[in-house]
C-alpha cells in the first residue's frame, strides 16, 4: 500500500482502458440522464454532435472505474473532497477510453496524519482527443505509527 509519504509531485498513474458500447450508453442514460442525445440512437444524428453520445455522467463513471483500479487499490485513500470536471469532447459508441492521472500537489498534514493530494486526470478517446479532464482534491493516509513499541512500565 502506498501512503502519503510514498507519493511525489509529478508522479503518474497509467489508467487502463475501457470500451463503451451503444447498449451501455442507452442503458445508463435511460436510468440516469434520459435526454435524446443519450437515449435515441437515431434522432441525435441531426443535432450538434452528429449522433448518439454518452452522458457526461457515464464518462465520469468510466473514469471512476479506471481510477479505482489504477490508484485506489494501491494508495491509502481516505476520501475525495472536491472535483473540477471538464468534458471537452463527446464520447461515442465504440470509443475506447484510456488516460493517466498525475499528482500535481501534495500537502502533508502531520497533525492529522494525512495529506491533501491533488490529482489531475485526463481521459482520451481512440483519436487521443481529451474527453474528460478531472482535478481531484483527495485525502491520503500517512503511514501508520509504529506498532508494538515497548510499553513503559
Amino acid at each position: 500500500m502506498l501512503y502519503a509519504e510514498d507519493l511525489t509531485e509529478g508522479q503518474t498513474f497509467e489508467l487502463g482502458s475501457y470500451t463503451i458500447g451503444e447498449a451501455e450508453i442507452l442503458e445508463f442514460a435511460g436510468k440516469y440522464d434520459p435526454v435524446p442525445i443519450h437515449t435515441d440512437p437515431v434522432a441525435p444524428a441531426a443535432g450538434p454532435f452528429g449522433g448518439l453520445i454518452a452522458s457526461g455522467f457515464n464518462t465520469i463513471a468510466i473514469y471512476q472505474r479506471l481510477v479505482v483500479e489504477a490508484i485506489w487499490t494501491k494508495v491509502a485513500g481516505i476520501v475525495g473532497r472536491s472535483f473540477e470536471i471538464r468534458l471537452p469532447s463527446p464520447v461515442r459508441p465504440g470509443a475506447t477510453l484510456t488516460g493517466q492521472s498525475r499528482i500535481q500537489k501534495i500537502t502533508i498534514r502531520p497533525e492529522r496524519r494525512d495529506a491533501v493530494v491533488i490529482f489531475k486526470t485526463e481521459l482520451v478517446n481512440d483519436e487521443q482527443r481529451p474527453v474528460l479532464v478531472l482535478v481531484l482534491d483527495a485525502l491520503i493516509h500517512m503511514r501508520p505509527a509504529e506498532q508494538g513499541r515497548a510499553q513503559l512500565g
